[in-house]
């Protein structure tokens, strides 16, 4: 009977240790490339304030040729980038991307250009497109998709005209871009992204 009752027990315990392995692989079953490109998209439409610094090296065919810093700020359509050099303030953009309003820091002197002919001299315009998403994946093919502990990877080309790799790494608990690549014609454009916030609370006076 004391034997029976024993491996009654062991019985019990291998079919709840079952269980918890079952449980345990359902839990870490590896997304779909669909699944993670709809997560993409489903943040970015519920995107209203953004925060974020970043980094941003301008290469040649594995040469640098520029590195910068900077910090942007989105409320609603409205974006604020500051350029930063050793953390200090020497210039910000306002915008709605329709005209470009940029001020000096040192100088107080006020530019303004139209949206369109200020991105022109930018390397990497995907930086500006948060909110937009839906539509850059839309347009694009997806020519590679690979998962690792770094995150998703999503490598975009155009479905026409222009040709260039436009690559996402996204983070893997909120699949917000940590680093968006731009390669077109041997120039590379490597942004990374530092200290996000995603719909947090801003001051509406910065962005006036």
């Amino acid at each position: 009977m004391f034997k029976i009752k024993n491996i009654y027990i062991m019985f019990l315990t291998l079919c709840l240790s079952v269980t918890l392995w079952a449980g345990e692989t359902q839990k870490i079953k590896p997304l779909t490339q669909k699944e993670v490109i709809q997560k993409f998209i489903s943040w970015d439409k519920k995107l209203n304030t953004l925060d974020t610094f970043y980094t941003q090296e301008t290469s040649f065919e594995n040469t640098l040729i520029s590195k910068s810093e900077g910090h942007l700020l989105k409320m609603g359509k409205i974006l604020r980038l500051e350029t930063l050099e050793e953390d200090k303030l020497t210039q910000y953009a306002l915008t709605d991307k329709k005209i470009i309003n940029i001020f000096d820091a040192k100088s107080n002197l006020i530019t303004q250009m139209l949206w369109d002919d200020w991105q022109q001299t930018q390397q990497n315009k995907s930086l500006f497109d948060f909110g937009n998403y839906a539509n850059i994946l839309e347009n694009h093919k997806l020519h590679s998709y690979t998962e690792n502990d770094s995150g998703y990877t999503l490598t975009l080309t155009p479905k026409e005209n222009a040709v260039y790799t436009l690559t996402f790494l996204l983070d893997k608990k909120n699949f917000f871009p940590k680093e968006i690549n731009l390669l077109s014609e041997g120039v590379n454009s490597k942004t990374i992204l530092i200290n996000t916030k995603i719909n947090t609370n801003l001051k509406e006076e910065i962005f006036k």
